[in-house]
């Protein structure tokens, strides 16, 4: 008998777990290995050829070891920078395997009538990839604002309201669409709603993701039906986290370990 895979879910930190919980919601019937690399956290100040490389020995890892068919790119930054190069290595080296990214179904959900803001990490926005996307699908004005130490504080547990609040520096009168381009963002997203009360439609990719995937899986049954449905979960880390740790047991309870695996 095929041995059928699971789903991988790859981030830095977590925001990545964050986006696991939003699927295992939506789909809670597949197996799931998530994998925090919290040894190498922030991936926002890693050069390119560095951060390819080691998200390719994750991936090797996660498709080799742990069996999984399908890794989530759960994180922007990867998303911005290396998911083309990374997708090419996986058609060659694993055939039908796949790495997805967070780019093509973000996009996809923006209302193309509407003036964009996108609101990221100094990496991601640098990258300019939303802004070029959304772009190119239509007449959009698109903006971007770099929050560049939003991510730490919320690593940290810290309040981020007034941090958010500061970077408001639009018209009251400006009405738009806000997109939260950085999966640490959906965790503090009341925050964003107070300190942005001209934004009147927000897009989190906590929330369209999975639904993107879900969509996916039923309009594409041969790949769907190549992944393991036991609804197990396991989730690894390169390096101990007292605060990992506390928001894993706030979103999954204590009753699942943490796994710590050195690569």
């Amino acid at each position: 008998m095929e041995t059928k895979g699971k789903i991988g879910v790859l981030d830095s930190g977590l925001g990545g777990l964050w986006m696991l919980k939003h699927l295992r919601t939506l789909m809670p019937e597949y197996d799931y290995v998530f994998f925090g690399d919290q040894a190498y956290v922030p991936y926002g100040n890693k050069t390119n050829e560095e951060l390819l490389n080691r998200v390719k020995t994750i991936c090797t890892y996660l498709f080799d070891v742990r069996e999984c068919t399908i890794i989530l790119l759960a994180c922007n930054t990867t998303s911005t920078t290396i998911f083309q190069e990374l997708r090419e290595w996986v058609m060659k080296t694993y055939p039908g395997k796949y790495v997805w990214g967070m780019v093509r179904p973000t996009v996809e959900a923006i209302p193309l009538e509407e003036s964009v803001i996108f609101f990221g990490t100094h990496r991601t926005v640098k990258s300019h990839v939303y802004k070029n996307e959304i772009e190119k699908r239509g007449d959009v004005s698109a903006r971007e604002v770099e929050l560049p130490e939003l991510a730490t504080l919320i690593e940290r547990g810290e309040q981020t309201d007034q941090y958010i609040a500061s970077f408001n520096t639009f018209p009251d009168t400006t009405k738009c669409v806000g997109v939260l381009v950085c999966t640490h963002y959906g965790i503090v997203r009341e925050d964003f709603k107070k300190a942005f009360p001209q934004i009147h439609t927000w897009i989190y990719q906590e929330d369209i993701i999975p639904h993107y995937i879900h969509t996916y899986f039923i309009s594409h049954s041969d790949l769907e039906k190549t992944l393991s449905k036991e609804g197990t979960l396991e989730i690894l880390v390169s390096k101990e986290s007292a605060i990992f740790e506390n928001w894993k047991n706030k979103w999954f309870g204590e009753t699942i370990d943490v796994t710590i695996i050195s690569l």
